[in-house]
């Protein structure tokens, strides 16, 4: 037990005055004439020690008396956990879990609408002079200041659903931040109100704050199996006009009942392109496949969805891209070794690929950024200002092809390999030698062959280069020589890619040129070579979108709009380094759909968001399971409620000031003063 006022206590020095009283102030005998002594017969006779009793238990009822009121203007309590003594200074956080899982419906009615009461009835146990801090999974910026008890209630009322999943860690270590900056007397208090998804608490990653109480309130709904997309890709980069397509959907089954023949449909442009029956059994995931056509150009906003209930939010995925009529192709050579032609006559007349060519003199490098792949071809020596813009090209999208001249100006070519993280020539061979080894398993010849020969019939190659492999370097093998030397490379380079070919396209390698390799291996390395986009991106905050030069006009006249509500926002780019462009989009994003930055009055961007997965898995811990988690990771001053709605009033003020003992002697009090009154008035002499 334990005292808020226990300077106080020094009262009980009081209780020396009734003991004195008592001492002083013995019982006077009076004497009483009787004219009639019968009158003595209905006298009851009192002897000494039945005199001295009465008093000495009057005087024990004053003194408990006294020394319980003196107790109970002490405040007496019994401390929960350790928490000890109290500040009259409290400042509080709350967090209300205002995640999608928090939309689920438990006996007292949706999780959120819950956890707002709980958090309003925590505000009310505390006093006037409380500072409370309100933290929502939006973090948004009126909830970065301290409020007063009516302000914060306020602010409670108005929490919405939020897209935007947080971590236990995140929460804590962010509460113990904006209370660290307050008085060291003043009582530091968390509330931390959720479902506790399994995926989101992580107390292994708290920094645990010393000085700050957390106490978590676990809200718990029925178990709900949930069928839900959780990711779409395409098989081939580049969309192109009339190209036939292949979109993986993958979809996961977090219940435990299996799903038979649920259709997924795949809306492109809200028209109906491929329809597919999905069987998955419990807690399963499968990968589907839907094939479509691009019949029509520009932008395509597309949809995949399918029917699960009661859990709706994931149920759609949105995609979009921007199909190209053409794929634009540059080859950069010297008159003096031209590989040029075999490429001229690769291109002729295709209806998606547009090849241009340049000479290393004549090339205006400011035009660079207008194609998506660039070939090398047998130049002697690559000049500094062409690395710097190849390097700028490859590091925003573009695919760049070397193919190395013979006694080339190495140390220039390793510059530019260097500067794209690529491996570096390391020496020259004029010898022949035979391509022995293709990986069929790349996108470059996936399906170029009907049939995957070991020994295929390959052509020789001479004036080949050897490089040196460096594990740092993330490199992936696509031909190789009889020697085991690699022949032909591809490494990711920024959000491009470097082919790099260990021969030259030249007259030496005519025979490579005329060979079946030489039409797959060009054809789709141009084919795959087109701007990267990004089909789909993911709802966070802060939402910040880079735009590559180019991809957006230079007007300021730029405007985002929601294709759903027609909303629309004006948006004001940032630009930075090598003339990107950037967008700050955490206002305008808040819901899941198609978006289409306009120029004027043309759409020239598509968009497209949806709600983060991590909500998708509803498994969650259970009181006592979390109650064991915080002893593993060692978490002080963290306890775990598994409050009654009924009890939950009575726990917060034993959390406030403990377990209050004053009431119980108030009553004492009461009771001494009444056991004195009741021997005064019923012990006859």
């Amino acid at each position: 037990m334990k005292f808020l006022y226990p300077t106080f206590l020094i009262a009980l020095l009081v209780l020396a005055l009734p003991i004195i009283i008592h001492f002083f102030n013995f019982k006077r005998y009076k004497t009483v004439y009787f004219s009639n002594v019968g009158f003595l017969k209905h006298i009851q006779q009192e002897t000494r020690k039945k005199s001295q009793l009465k008093h000495l238990l009057i005087l024990l009822s004053r003194i408990l008396a006294l020394a319980a009121l003196v107790l109970a203007f002490s405040r007496p309590y019994i401390p929960l956990s350790g928490r000890g003594k109290q500040s009259p200074r409290q400042t509080v956080a709350i967090y209300v879990d205002n995640s999608f899982s928090m939309k689920a419906t438990a006996s007292e009615g949706p999780l959120l609408e819950t956890a707002k009461k709980k958090a309003v009835e925590i505000a009310e146990s505390y006093g006037g002079g409380t500072r409370f801090l309100l933290l929502t999974n939006d973090f948004l910026p009126q909830h970065q200041y301290f409020l007063s008890k009516d302000q914060f209630i306020q602010e409670v009322t108005e929490i919405k659903g939020s897209s935007q999943p947080v971590t236990f860690s995140q929460l804590y270590n962010r509460a113990s931040l904006a209370l660290k900056g307050q008085n060291k007397r003043t009582d530091k208090t968390l509330y931390y109100l959720s479902d506790f998804q399994k995926i989101s608490f992580d107390p292994e990653k708290v920094k645990t704050d010393t000085s700050l109480w957390a106490y978590l309130i676990p809200f718990e709904a029925p178990e709900t199996g949930n069928l839900f997309i959780d990711s779409c890709w395409f098989e081939t980069p580049g969309r192109k006009l009339m190209q036939a397509e292949k979109l993986f959907v993958r979809v996961r089954n977090n219940s435990s009942q299996a799903f038979q023949n649920i259709p997924v449909k795949l809306l492109i442009n809200d028209s109906v392109k491929a329809i597919a029956n999905l069987t998955i059994e419990p807690n399963q995931k499968e990968n589907i496949e839907l094939n479509y056509t691009n019949t029509s150009p520009g932008i395509q906003l597309g949809q995949v969805t399918l029917n699960d209930y009661p859990v709706v939010y994931d149920n759609n995925w949105f995609l979009s891209y921007q199909t190209q009529s053409s794929t634009k192709v540059l080859g950069i050579y010297t008159p003096e070794n031209n590989g040029s032609g075999f490429l001229k006559a690769l291109f002729a007349n295709d209806e998606y690929i547009s090849y241009e060519e340049s000479t290393a003199n004549n090339i205006q490098v400011s035009q660079l950024k207008n194609y998506q792949c660039i070939f090398l071809l047998n130049l002697q020596e690559i000049s500094s200002g062409l690395q710097n813009e190849l390097k700028e090209f490859v590091l925003k999208g573009g695919t760049l092809a070397i193919f190395p001249a013979p006694h080339c100006n190495q140390e220039s070519y390793n510059q530019l390999y260097g500067d794209l993280q690529a491996n570096l020539i390391s020496g020259f061979s004029a010898d022949n030698i035979q391509l022995s080894e293709i990986n069929y398993q790349d996108l470059l010849y996936k399906e170029a062959f009907s049939k995957q020969e070991e020994e295929a019939d390959l052509p020789q190659i001479s004036n080949r280069f050897s490089f040196h492999e460096r594990p740092e370097v993330r490199e992936t093998s696509l031909l190789k020589f009889r020697n085991g030397e690699i022949a032909l490379a591809r490494t990711p380079a920024g959000n491009g890619n470097v082919y790099s070919f260990a021969f030259p396209l030249d007259q030496s390698n005519l025979e490579f040129a005329r060979h079946i390799i030489f039409v797959p291996t060009i054809y789709n390395l141009a084919l795959n070579s087109s701007e990267s986009q990004v089909y789909s991106r993911t709802i966070i905050n802060p939402n910040i979108v880079n735009f590559d030069a180019g991809v957006l006009p230079s007007s300021g006249n730029l405007k985002l709009v929601n294709t759903q509500s027609k909303s629309a926002y004006i948006l004001a780019p940032e630009m930075f380094g090598n003339g990107q462009t950037r967008l700050n989009l955490t206002d305008e994003i808040s819901e899941a759909g198609h978006y289409l930055i306009y120029d004027g009055q043309t759409p020239v961007v598509p968009l497209s968001y949806n709600y983060s997965r991590q909500e998708s898995d509803l498994a969650a811990w259970h009181p006592n399971e979390i109650t064991n988690l915080i002893k593993q990771k060692g978490l002080k001053k963290t306890e775990c409620l598994d409050v009654q709605k009924d009890a939950f009033q009575e726990t917060l003020k034993e959390l406030n000031s403990g377990k209050q003992l004053w009431p119980w002697f108030i009553w004492l009090t009461i009771l001494f003063v009444l056991c004195e009154f009741a021997i005064i008035l019923f012990w006859k002499s």
